[in-house]
């Protein structure tokens, strides 16, 4: 299988909606050959890192009490490959503080809003075809410094979480993911294809019971207020995919 890169314009101050372009990844090489699939284990390893998105600026945040803090405290890089039946996100976080939330802390019980989206985390979603159905998922680290991330199918998206395989790890910065989403059957990537595709990194700080901000690859559009783990399709940027 060939390796496939996602290649990303900057979203931010942008009428159009996000683009990037992909390569592809082969589960039969080595990583060292530069075209095996991602290791997936909260490293780098096997991915093309040549076309990186990024979520750095303040028209991609969504705030509540406070404004975006500066890309020091809360930004992101990301990158994605995909082979002909999965895509391959891996998101590298900088912030000071991590403050992720425990499988077993007691629920928050607040009305329509998961507890996992307050925490740090990110949500990721992937649309297959310019109307077709909508993966969502919703993504926490476990663990102290590395392990498995936990993962919720966002509500009124295809309830596959088990789709979703990965790890992350503490780095010098912040954190980072990496996940495989595995595409549906009837849904199979090929060079030439389009994906919609949205980002976004949830903020949570020491002291606070909801999340501060969150950062919007596609664009932030005002207050984290009310939004839970839903993103509008509508407002999907877009993977090409290139061999």
């Amino acid at each position: 299988m060939e390796r496939r890169r996602a290649v990303g314009q900057h979203p931010a101050r942008r009428a159009a909606p996000a683009r990037v372009s992909v390569p592809t990844v082969g589960p039969d090489r080595r990583a060292d050959q530069g075209d095996a699939a991602p290791a997936l284990d909260g490293t780098l390893a096997g991915f093309d890192t040549s076309e990186p998105l990024t979520l750095d600026v303040e028209d991609q945040y969504r705030r509540s009490e406070e404004p975006y803090p500066g890309p020091e405290e809360c930004s992101a890089t990301a990158y994605v490959n995909w082979s002909d039946d999965a895509l391959y996100v891996a998101v590298e976080v900088t912030k000071p503080d991590l403050c992720f939330r425990a499988a077993d802390a007691p629920p928050l019980r607040f009305d329509n809003e998961p507890d996992d989206v307050h925490s740090d985390g990110v949500q990721v979603y992937v649309q297959e075809g310019e109307t077709g159905e909508v993966l969502g998922f919703l993504i926490v680290p476990e663990g102290e410094t590395r392990g498995p991330v936990r993962v919720r199918a966002v509500d009124g998206t295809a309830p596959h979480a088990a789709a979703v395989r990965g790890a992350w790890e503490r780095t010098a910065q912040g954190y980072r993911v990496t996940v495989g989403i595995t595409l549906s059957a009837g849904a199979r990537a090929h060079v030439g294809g389009r994906l919609g595709f949205d980002l976004l990194v949830n903020e949570m700080l020491p002291g606070r019971v909801r999340r501060a901000g969150q950062l919007v690859w596609s664009g932030g559009n005002g207050w984290v207020w009310l939004r839970g783990d839903r993103q509008d399709p509508e407002r999907f940027g877009v993977l090409d995919l290139l061999g």
